[in-house]
């Protein structure tokens, strides 16, 4: 199937492309293999200032004696917490989602893209033509090579905001925007 424009990738970059050209009057095969909004709406961004915004209450009730408010038995329900970073991670993919299905000229395709040539690009049992591909595709975390880290697990920035019970302890390795979240 021959589009105007292919994006590989729905997240900060491959959303407002697909707008735009669509506003523009091209047709856009749009591909996403996982969840729609990429890596700011689903594993970056917005789960972990979510977090990081009740983190912040916890101090403020915790430390309410420097403002003068007596506060006490403040305690932190961690399922709670992901259960509400897992709302807002939902409320904010589903209107990504809305966004495309409103595109008429926009088809979503959800699977792994393949290049064939620099015109044409594998989408499951289909082949998409294009003269122009973009490639948003994201990011996604990697285990560093130490050895036996394998034996001994470790956490993602995925896995970690999935966590039902606040580690006594946590080495955070790697020092990128996501790491320092």
């Amino acid at each position: 199937m021959k589009f105007d424009a292919i994006i590989i990738g729905s997240g900060q970059a491959g959303n407002p492309l697909s707008s735009a050209l669509t506003e523009r009057g091209w047709t856009v095969a749009l591909i996403e293999k996982s969840y729609i909004g990429g890596t700011c709406i689903n594993t970056g961004c917005t789960p972990t200032k979510t977090m990081i915004a009740s983190a912040q209450v916890a101090h403020y009730a915790r430390n309410g004696k420097k403002w003068g408010v007596n506060t006490s038995g403040v305690s932190v329900d961690l399922p709670a917490i992901v259960a509400r970073k897992n709302e807002v991670v939902r409320y904010f993919r589903d209107g990504q989602q809305h966004r495309v299905d409103k595109h008429p000229k926009v088809r979503l395709y959800r699977d792994v893209a393949r290049f064939l040539s620099t015109q044409q690009v594998q989408v499951g049992d289909e082949i998409l033509e294009s003269d122009k591909i973009f490639i948003d595709t994201g990011t996604r975390p990697v285990a560093p090579r130490i050895p036996g880290i394998d034996s001994t697990g470790y956490l993602t920035n995925e896995s970690l905001m999935e966590l039902q019970e606040i580690p006594e302890h946590l080495i955070i390795l790697g020092g990128g925007y996501i790491g320092l979240e």
